[in-house]
């Protein structure tokens, strides 16, 4: 259960969150129960009941040093473009806010990775409610056109899934030192710059997308299902 008790949170972030998990069936996006409130201290606070999904995250998991081996590493990979995919096959709704954080383990198995917190996600369909240009997701896993202030599309997902698969190979951040502060235009010269390198065992199809998705173009990162392609995945 997510309980809201921050005074003043926006009302239109929980019903973007309830609708975008209303729009998406898929077993790598939690799944969303109830919407509702509960009472805290005499204060009236919405919830949101999901699905419980053990098996923590995959921040526990760079925390405690723990890394997939190949097989797994493609799994996780997988499973986080196919969760993209059927979210962005859901009237277009884009995360914008994906880091390891956000990406669950259902029952601890790296090749089962869930989706959390749609607090940010958006639809096509929807207006914005963002003025622009703006900083709308966590700064440490943005695209660099987030960071820019630009609208975050479809590839920014992209990227928040690549940076992320990453840093749990290799248990930091691929672009910034960890306790270090950078300037917008520092952590977009880092981007720039390119990624610490792979591990040598990590090679062909998954090489290359994990290279794709955190690339400064968006162009170049093409879709989650191109994606998946070149991992050999055809539904």
């Amino acid at each position: 259960m997510k309980i809201i008790c921050v005074d003043g949170y926006p009302p239109e972030r929980i019903s973007r969150e309830v609708a975008g998990l209303s729009r998406v069936d898929s077993k790598n996006v939690v799944r969303l129960h109830e919407a509702t409130t509960v009472t805290l201290e005499n204060r009236v606070c919405p919830a949101l009941v999901f699905e419980y999904v053990p098996g923590g995250d995959l921040q526990q998991r760079i925390a405690l040093a723990q890394k997939p081996d190949v097989d797994d590493l493609s799994g996780l990979l997988i499973g986080l473009l196919k969760g993209v995919r059927d979210l962005h096959s859901a009237d277009g709704t884009v995360h914008r806010d994906i880091k390891p954080a956000n990406i669950a383990l259902r029952d601890g198995h790296w090749r089962e990775p869930v989706l959390l917190d749609l607090g940010l996600a958006k639809a096509n369909s929807e207006p914005t409610v963002t003025v622009y240009p703006g900083l709308i997701g966590t700064t440490g896993f943005m695209a660099p056109e987030q960071l820019a202030g630009q609208r975050a599309r479809k590839a920014a997902d992209l990227f928040g899934v690549g940076v992320s698969v990453r840093a749990t190979l290799l248990g930091k951040h691929p672009f910034y030192e960890p306790g270090s502060n950078y300037t917008i235009d520092e952590a977009r010269v880092r981007i720039t710059a390119g990624p610490l390198d792979l591990p040598p065992e990590i090679t062909g199809a998954t090489r290359d997308v994990l290279d794709r998705l955190i690339s400064p173009a968006e162009y170049e990162r093409g879709s989650a299902t191109s994606n998946l392609r070149r991992l050999g995945v055809i539904e």
